[in-house]
């Protein structure tokens, strides 16, 4: 950690990819989903690492990574040239979803399957609030397939080969 002057701080934001919570880098809206779009299907690295890189987007966290990918019913090795426009820009419109509910609950829950029981409960058992992340080997809570954990750019990647293809 380091205190940064004002231009090192401006230096430090540039670098980094659109955010849904910030408008630092002078992208908001429509801007920053197509810039993230733009930086998502150019590339022939797996959108799971994309995700991942703070330059192409900020602020996405191996939970959210994870969650996203199973929602938008995406296989993470899939490269990113090959993702579809519309697929990468309902990522980035899911992300600023979930991310908005985050900072209002405090919490990341990413089931939209939950009545407002389950919801309850959710909030209160970490073990209720993803579809895939946290859940290596269990069962799909969709089709039953038993969740995949492997290792992508150094972090823990959980995914559904069934659902996620």
């Amino acid at each position: 950690c380091e205190v940064l002057d004002p231009a090192a701080a401006a230096a430090a934001l540039a670098r980094l990819g659109p955010d849904p919570a910030s408008d630092a880098q002078g992208l908001a809206g429509d801007a920053a989903a197509a810039e993230v779009v733009r930086r998502v299907t150019t590339r022939a690295t797996p959108v799971g690492q994309l995700l991942m890189d703070q330059a192409v987007v900020a602020g996405i966290g191996n939970i959210y990574r994870a969650e996203l990918l199973y929602r938008a019913r995406l296989d993470p090795h899939t490269p990113g040239r090959r993702v579809p426009a519309e697929t990468a820009r309902a990522l980035w419109d899911d992300w600023a979803v979930l991310l908005a509910d985050g900072i209002r609950t405090g919490v990341m829950l990413t089931r939209e399957d939950l009545d407002a029981d389950g919801r309850a409960a959710a909030l209160r058992d970490v073990t209720l609030r993803h579809w895939v992340y946290g859940r290596g080997g269990e069962p799909c809570r969709t089709c039953g397939t038993p969740v995949v954990v492997e290792e992508m750019a150094a972090r823990k990647l959980y995914w559904c080969p069934t659902c996620q293809r």
